[in-house]
């Protein structure tokens, strides 16, 4: 009996030691060190709203470029009604503001060259009125480029090929410093600039008339016997390439140089741009009027 009771006592003792070396392990004293190095590892509380400008529920939660998990806020621009260039500009628009935007685009009166004669090979334009989306101008909208460069002969072009084996002598004067671009000078201060490519797609420019060319918002490559032009950009203050405002224009159809091979549309495609968009023939004031009404 004696011998039990002993045994029991051992087992109570074995188990209110083992409890007590347990608790003793949860009161681990821990260092500065240890507890910072464990608080960098956990998410801060997410910050309340009210970024200075805006109200409660009016931001969205934003990474920033600093990382670490650390965020920012952004307001939300509703009211198209109201807009403040200084507290609005960083804003991100909403689907109304966006939407009541599109359904009221401005509109602005201009004009386009058609053929008056077709059948006797458009020696003849006439100025037809037309009306556009957006705000002639700024240089970002519809241009009425035929009235403001004109139909006569440029005064000069500068070119550089696609291939940069054909470089014209004054390149360098109009900022032409990259292959496959163009620069025509009408006078006066009134240039354009462009971009010419070869491609593969077939285009017609019918019989040179250009009444009623291919046009392509993209081409499907860069090589090929088929040339294309592009307006990139215009200026009336006599600018250079790189500081004239910025057009955009679908590419049009020039010529089909098969005849003479890959190489050739390559380091002449680009003459063709910048001669026919230079001269005034007929022919090529047809072009001229293709590509200017080609401005979107």
């Amino acid at each position: 009996m004696l011998k039990k009771i002993l045994l029991a006592l051992i087992f109570v003792i074995t188990a209110i030691t083992s409890v007590t070396h347990a608790e003793d392990d949860m009161k681990t004293v821990a260092s500065k060190a240890y507890v910072d190095t464990k608080i960098e590892t956990k998410q801060l509380k997410i910050p309340a709203a009210n970024t200075p400008g805006v109200g409660a529920g009016e931001t969205v939660m934003t990474y920033t470029a600093t990382g670490n998990g650390q965020i920012g806020e952004r307001g939300l621009y509703s009211d198209i009604s109201s807009y403040n260039a200084n507290t609005d500009g960083d804003k991100l628009i909403t689907a109304s503001a966006l939407n009541a935007t599109f359904t009221n685009l401005p509109t602005t009166p201009t004009t386009k060259l058609e053929c008056a004669n077709q059948n006797d090979g458009c020696t003849l334009w006439t100025i037809v009125d037309q009306t556009a989306y957006g705000t002639s101008g700024n240089g970002t909208t519809t241009i009425d480029l035929a009235s403001i460069m004109g139909m006569s002969r440029g005064t000069d072009h500068a070119y550089r090929s696609n291939s940069g084996g054909d470089i014209s002598n004054n390149a360098s004067t109009y900022g032409v410093t990259q292959n496959g671009t163009w620069v025509v000078d009408y006078g006066n201060g009134k240039r354009i600039r462009g971009k010419s490519q070869c491609s593969s797609q077939v285009g017609d420019n019918n019989d040179e008339t250009w009444t009623n060319p291919t046009i392509s918002s993209t081409l499907p490559d860069a090589s090929g016997v088929y040339c294309y032009c592009q307006l990139d950009g215009y200026t009336t203050n006599g600018d250079n390439w790189g500081n004239m405002t910025a057009l955009s224009a679908p590419w049009v159809f020039s010529k089909d140089l098969s005849d003479d091979g890959d190489d050739y549309c390559a380091n002449r495609c680009v003459v063709y741009c910048a001669n026919l968009l230079w001269r005034a023939n007929e022919d090529y004031l047809a072009f001229r009027a293709a590509v200017f009404n080609s401005v979107q």
